[in-house]
């Protein structure tokens, strides 16, 4: 394919910067980038946009005396997300219900619904519209899939469990596995029945290999627009709310309720039956510990507010100075001692 730079800053909503008539064939990334190619550039990127080997870059304010062509738009990350839909479209599924799936009885598909290769549909399950279902899935009983929602290789829909509106399943996903629930006595663990289910509502996306567990009664729940990585773990009963990120290796255990716009960086850990309000971060490895109230930073384990982390880990570093330092204060100390006893 190729694009002239001008024809790009027009999908994009953007203002060319230097010569729209530039011929692209390709995106790349900002350090990978050749002479036929597009790329971004935004944070500390911009300071090496002279570097930059690519025909031309998205950016979101002028480079002054750049020696590159620039796009300029608002949102840099948006726009050559754009870009690099055109260059990769995605692959054409057949909306066609392949001839090796296996479908129960009552189950209800909507139109344009794509069923591939070795996937099982069990009993009154229903499928809406301009679903995209990938070889090798398992729908369980009684599911519920809302309508242009697209389900990954291999992935596990269990029995009971409802899925919104465009909600997106990595490959191997599992959604609804049984909760992990026992009753000890006299150290012998006993199963618990986990009867509940997941609820994933609209525009939710989990990655490869993300396991959300039922919930014991009631409803395993992701909110409207939430993001969650790869290898994440949601325990059962666990609510997250709107529009949160969970990136991956994240592990939250059961029956924690979380706020909306929610940022759980890599491999955050969470104790369960907690409260965690709106528009909080965790930093990568928190160990979270306690209720955390809204508007919240919070790092470390045991977590604390991010700034006062990032003083002791200022300390940590100085800890051999000071202990040098201590230990000479020490002796002084002694000798002082002792020159008042002798006096």
């Amino acid at each position: 394919m190729e694009k002239t730079l001008q024809e790009l800053a027009t999908l994009v909503g953007g203002r060319v910067v230097g010569d729209g008539s530039i011929v692209i064939t390709e995106t790349r990334s900002f350090e990978q980038a050749v002479k036929q190619s597009i790329t971004f550039a935004v944070g500390e990127y911009v300071e090496h946009i002279a570097l930059c080997q690519a025909g031309a870059v998205i950016v979101e304010s002028e480079v002054k005396d750049a020696p590159i062509a620039q796009i300029v738009v608002d949102n840099a990350k948006a726009a050559f997300a754009q870009v690099l839909e055109l260059f990769h479209p995605p692959v054409v599924v057949p909306r066609e219900v392949h001839s090796t799936a296996i479908i129960g009885k009552n189950v209800t598909i909507g139109r344009n619904v794509a069923i591939g290769a070795y996937c099982v549909i069990n009993d009154n399950a229903v499928i809406g519209d301009d679903v995209t279902i990938r070889p090798y899935v398992y729908i369980g009983h009684n599911v519920r899939i809302g309508e242009g929602s697209d389900i990954y290789a291999g992935a596990i829909v269990h029995e009971n469990c409802i899925l919104g509106k465009r909600v997106v399943l990595r490959a191997k996903a599992v959604i609804g596995g049984e909760g992990f629930g026992f009753a000890t006595e006299n150290g012998v663990h006993t199963h618990i029945p986990q009867v509940g289910n997941v609820i994933l509502e609209d525009d939710v996306e989990v990655g490869s290999c993300t396991t959300i567990d039922n919930a014991t009664m009631g409803s395993t729940l992701v909110r409207r627009g939430t993001k969650i990585d790869n290898l994440v773990h949601l325990g059962h009963n666990v609510e997250i709310g709107e529009d949160c990120f969970l990136i991956a290796q994240v592990g939250i255990a059961g029956s924690t309720k979380c706020g909306n716009h929610v940022i759980f960086a890599g491999q955050t850990g969470c104790t369960g039956h907690i409260t965690i309000g709106d528009n909080v971060q965790f930093a990568g490895k928190t160990g979270i510990t306690g209720n955390v109230p809204s508007n919240s930073i919070m790092a470390g384990y045991p977590m604390r507010p991010h700034k006062e982390w990032l003083k002791l880990a200022a300390y940590e570093n100085r800890l051999p100075d000071m202990v040098k330092t201590v230990k000479q204060l020490q002796k002084e100390i002694d000798a002082l001692k002792a020159q008042l006893k002798e006096s």
